[in-house]
């Protein structure tokens, strides 16, 4: 089911950007695994229909993701909690500009680049919290989150979970201090889920919307494109329960950010109501592709992969400070996604949506030039 598919010719970023350099492109995160048939069908059957106007949400659509809630979290969403957005980094963009009051931004580091750099672009101040390996897991540092929640001009924490670039999960204990320490300080969440569909351990994500103490004061992101590729389609959703915090949302959204494609609304429906079996049948793919990656990568001198429970990025720790390991994956013939721009120049995310075939020959051309090389020891 998820074999190798040929991309040459659909204009695909992730391909044409290194195109005749001789790489294997494991860096921006898109798969290159076929999306559902479900899904396919979907789009396929309303391409026939030749008038492609405007198109607003309908209640089906609506009724898929308050569903898909249900069925994977447990959370009973009404369905006028829902807000379509054209993608998530817009939505957490909007956040910065309605929420934050041109202040200071909690953002967890290592973290992917739009997330990084909203605040700033939104007239406010990132203020950058460093994730910590400690007990077998990556920790937020409470010490240094309460003290950044406690400074009079910090009133947004734009959380990632699960975390991009390493995979973790937040747990409910974890959430349920952020809750705490955001009701203590007056502090509202804006998290970036779009991750969340791709648990690859029994491990149970907590949507930020549904702890108890942020129902209120939260908004939580999520999309069908990262799990069912269609991230080409431009469309997201954004769950705000609060309707005052909702309708200064919607307001502000006016004429500003764009209505989400009608296709990718499509191709969400589909991957809500008709996927499932698919779904789990990916979750087990990518689950032997993180194994493959830990299995090979940690056996090599100098490097370090703590396989995390989701997503489909692997997140590769050089044990040699200043190792310029980007540049390494490079001459072995791959292409990651640049630790530098995460914030830790260190390291290198790989992107492991893709088949089994094509991440052996990635793995196999990488260990072979490190040890050939012997990097860490220069």
């Amino acid at each position: 089911m998820f074999g190798p598919v040929d991309r040459a010719g659909t204009h695909a970023y992730k391909w044409e950007r290194d195109k005749g350099k001789n790489l294997i492109p494991l860096w921006v995160a898109d798969m290159d695994l076929a999306s559902p048939q479900a899904i396919v069908d979907a789009l396929s059957e309303r391409a026939r229909h030749p008038i492609y106007g405007y198109t607003h949400p309908w209640p089906s659509l609506n009724q898929s993701v308050v569903d898909w809630c249900q069925q994977e979290y447990h959370w009973a969403i009404e369905a006028n909690w829902i807000v379509w957005m054209p993608g998530v980094v817009p939505s957490f963009n909007l956040a910065c500009d309605l929420l934050a009051k041109g202040g200071r931004v909690l953002v967890q580091t290592p973290n992917y680049p739009p997330m990084l750099q909203a605040a700033e672009r939104q007239g406010g101040q990132t203020v950058t919290l460093p994730v910590h390996w400690h007990n077998d897991g990556w920790q937020l540092d409470w010490t240094q989150l309460e003290a950044e929640m406690a400074h009079p001009d910090c009133h947004l924490f734009m959380l990632c979970n699960p975390m991009n670039p390493n995979g973790a999960v937040l747990s409910a204990l974890d959430l349920a201090k952020i809750s705490a320490l955001c009701q203590q300080y007056d502090v509202l969440v804006c998290s970036d889920e779009i991750h969340c569909d791709l648990i690859l351990d029994p491990v149970q994500h907590h949507p930020a919307g549904s702890i108890a103490g942020l129902e209120d004061i939260s908004i939580t992101l999520m999309a069908a494109s990262k799990t069912f590729n269609v991230a080409g389609l431009g469309c997201s959703f954004a769950i705000i329960a609060n309707p005052r915090l909702r309708a200064d949302w919607q307001q502000r959204m006016a004429d500003l950010v764009p209505y989400p494609n009608f296709m990718g609304m499509i191709a969400a429906e589909a991957a809500f109501s008709s996927c499932k079996g698919w779904h789990t049948q990916l979750l087990s793919h990518l689950k032997g592709n993180r194994d493959l990656i830990d299995s090979r990568i940690n056996r090599l001198e100098g490097l370090v992969y703590r396989p995390q429970p989701a997503t489909f990025l692997a997140w590769i720790e050089s044990t040699q400070p200043g190792l310029a390991l980007d540049e390494h994956f490079i001459k072995a013939g791959l292409m990651p996604s640049e630790g530098k721009f995460f914030g830790q120049a260190d390291n290198s995310r790989l992107n492991f949506g893709t088949d089994r075939a094509t991440l052996e020959r990635a793995m196999q051309l990488f260990s072979d030039y490190w040890q050939q090389n012997r990097p860490w020891e220069s």
